[in-house]
């Protein structure tokens, strides 16, 4: 079984002979050639093949071919250049579909938000005196700091303890 190493040569053999192959990749695959017989005899079953290829007496065309591929060919340009003038409008409307759909979305976020965000007049006595006192209530972290001031406060000036002044 081949190594993978032999596998690749193998693989870039064609690109070799074309000189294709950068030179670093081709005294790689030239240094492996001296080593591998069995992928120099593959080099030599390709150049073999190429040879018989190149001596064979290419098959007739059929008539009208060129006429054929030449207008597929003005086709294919047609094509493309119309491509390139509807890219724009492509582009544009990708751009209004996703603006649309960010609206669209923001106007739902709202709608909803607007339905089911706005607080709500308290309904019992005990929601009525909670709204008296929640905005009490929520900034419990800046209480727990000026609690703490008011116990270092207390501590530094009660009665009996020294703090320097």
């Amino acid at each position: 079984m081949a190594s993978p190493v032999c596998h690749w040569v193998r693989s870039v053999l064609s690109a070799h002979l074309d000189g294709e192959l950068k030179s670093s990749t081709a005294q790689a695959v030239r240094r492996h050639l001296k080593r591998c017989p069995a992928c120099r005899d593959h080099l030599r079953q390709l150049e073999e093949t190429w040879r018989l290829l190149d001596a064979a007496d290419a098959p007739p065309l059929r008539p009208g071919f060129t006429g054929r591929m030449m207008k597929r060919i003005v086709e294919e340009k047609a094509l493309e250049q119309m491509e390139a003038r509807l890219r724009p409008q492509r582009l544009r409307r990708r751009a209004l579909r996703a603006v649309t759909g960010l609206a669209a979305g923001l106007a739902i976020g709202f709608a909803l938000y607007g339905w089911t965000g706005r607080p709500h007049e308290p309904n019992s006595p005990v929601e009525r005196e909670v709204c008296r006192h929640v905005g009490f209530l929520e900034d419990a972290d800046l209480l727990d700091k000026i609690a703490v001031i008011q116990a270092i406060d207390q501590w530094t000036h009660a009665p009996g303890t020294t703090n320097g002044t």
